[in-house]
């Protein structure tokens, strides 16, 4: 995952909870990236008219022009180390991660319904953490079938310490989502944008 994801996830986290504006030296820190990258990227949400710029700071304009942008450039698919046929239930599955999942099963567990039936499950996993992940699949029934798990190797802190309750953060969950090719994601999507307006293309 690039850095300046770091920066579009802070920004909508800070959406999520009713901030209106930034400073450009606060997403420096928190994402702990350079000034000239916050600069760039809002270069960037500046000219599709996500973001203004102000002195100093930016105002947010359009929260879902900022979720869609990151969204399409999004590719999860290249995150993923490993792959996984665990023959045990989709559910089963995910109560026993000690890991931060996303995806189908982020939002199921976060919204506590699910769209569309799913049984394939992304969890990003600390890259301090990869001992722990080799104890957790060493008793794990395996097949040699269609895989069911994915993992995602990370050592962004930004998205481990924004993390609750085994749960990705609302925008990473979305824009993971947004860059499946699974049928089930239009649903989860749509499920998403009818819970959370705030991100909804509305009609001018």
């Amino acid at each position: 995952m690039k850095k300046s994801e770091r920066i579009y996830r802070e920004i909508l986290i800070g959406i999520l909870n009713k901030k209106e504006r930034f400073t450009q030296l606060e997403l420096s820190k928190r994402c702990s990236v350079s000034l000239s990258l916050v600069n760039k990227v809002l270069k960037n949400l500046s000219e599709i008219g996500a973001v203004e710029i102000l002195h100093m700071q930016f105002r947010i304009i359009d929260a879902s022009k900022i979720l869609f942008y990151w969204a399409t450039k999004r590719n999860i698919q290249k995150d993923i180390s490993e792959k996984y046929c665990i023959n045990m239930d989709t559910a089963e599955i995910e109560k026993s991660l000690p890991f931060i999942l996303t995806g189908y099963s982020a939002w199921h567990l976060l919204s506590k319904s699910a769209p569309f039936d799913y049984n394939s499950i992304y969890v990003y996993v600390p890259k301090n953490q990869q001992k722990l992940f080799d104890i957790w699949l060493k008793d794990k029934p395996t097949a040699a079938s269609k895989e069911n798990l994915f993992i995602i190797p990370t050592g962004d802190r930004h998205l481990i310490e924004n993390s609750k309750r085994k749960i990705a953060p609302l925008p990473q969950i979305f824009v993971d989502i947004y860059s499946l090719a699974d049928i089930q994601s239009k649903y989860f999507i749509k499920d998403i944008l009818d819970k959370y307006p705030l991100f909804k293309i509305e009609a001018e």
